[in-house]
């Protein structure tokens, strides 16, 4: 089994779930630098705004880069491009891209997510892969439903995304996928060989995250843990930081004899490129 990629999602985008969970962007950059030191390759972030507004705004985000490797944190730096629940339109998603991360993601269709619509058409899915590729920044293909493997197999074909491509399953969101592993089976069965997967398990229900999560970690998938995900340690329980949720997937990767990737690692095994220098930061930013 290939080593074990943990990706903390340090906040989200949406209401904060928890009195621990990171609103600021002071106390997301601190919990990234915590998960990083707990064992996690990649942090997944949303930015946002000193109330805790989440924005797309790419000053913001440039800002959260900065923060982030001011503190030393060597993780993978994964950056959202959702819609900040119907916030953001499509230019100020695509503005994520030039914000100097190594990854941001990318939604695999659209779907109605409660009462609204997601909106992630064709055209805007090509133009985010084709501005990703001009940029040098790995897509993160977020797979909401089982029809949007026809829309990933067609980046690929179309060489949008790279031949092991970075897909995360995401389940428990209205309008997706269900939590269960069997939903995910099948989803696993249509991907192409070789790509890199983890599941984004969005549940309010610990019991259903829990057996999800360990389903997908015996299948050799890779984790995704933090509070944009879950909150709880155990039923119950909350959470004190991300870094705790993180430390749990360590002990329980030591338990069952699974290395844990490092940044390093994770960079040699999904093909990023070595991070960028500072000067090179800040020309993107720019």
């Amino acid at each position: 089994m290939e080593s074990l990629v943990i990706c903390a999602a340090i906040t989200g985008g949406g209401p904060a779930k928890s009195p621990h969970h990171p609103r600021t962007p002071k106390e997301i950059a601190y919990a990234a630098l915590h998960a990083w030191q707990a064992g996690a390759a990649m942090v997944h972030c949303h930015a946002r705004l000193e109330d805790g507004t989440p924005t797309n705004a790419p000053h913001v985000y440039a800002d959260l880069l900065a923060r982030i490797k001011d503190l030393g944190c060597e993780a993978i730096i994964n950056f959202s491009a959702g819609d900040n629940g119907g916030r953001s339109n499509h230019e100020e998603r695509l503005s994520v891209i030039n914000t100097g991360a190594d990854i941001v993601s990318l939604g695999g269709g659209s779907f109605n997510i409660g009462t609204r619509l997601y909106d992630n058409s064709p055209e805007f899915r090509r133009e985010m892969a084709t501005r990703m590729n001009a940029a040098g920044v790995t897509p993160e293909f977020e797979l909401f439903d089982l029809g949007q493997i026809q829309g990933l197999q067609w980046l690929a074909d179309k060489t949008l995304l790279p031949a092991k491509p970075l897909v995360t399953i995401v389940t428990g969101v209205p309008g997706a996928l269900p939590d269960d592993i069997e939903a995910v089976n099948i989803v696993l069965k249509r991907l192409p060989n070789g790509a890199h997967w983890s599941i984004a398990c969005q549940t309010a229900s610990f019991e259903s995250h829990r057996r999800l999560m360990l389903g997908a970690f015996s299948l050799g998938g890779h984790i995704r843990t933090g509070m944009e995900d879950c909150v709880y340690i155990r039923p119950g329980v909350l959470a004190k930081s991300n870094a705790e949720l993180v430390t749990q997937w360590v002990e329980t990767a030591q338990i069952w004899g699974r290395p844990i990737a490092t940044a390093k690692d994770a960079r040699l095994a999904l093909g990023l490129p070595a991070p960028m220098s500072d000067s090179q930061m800040l020309v993107t930013a720019v």
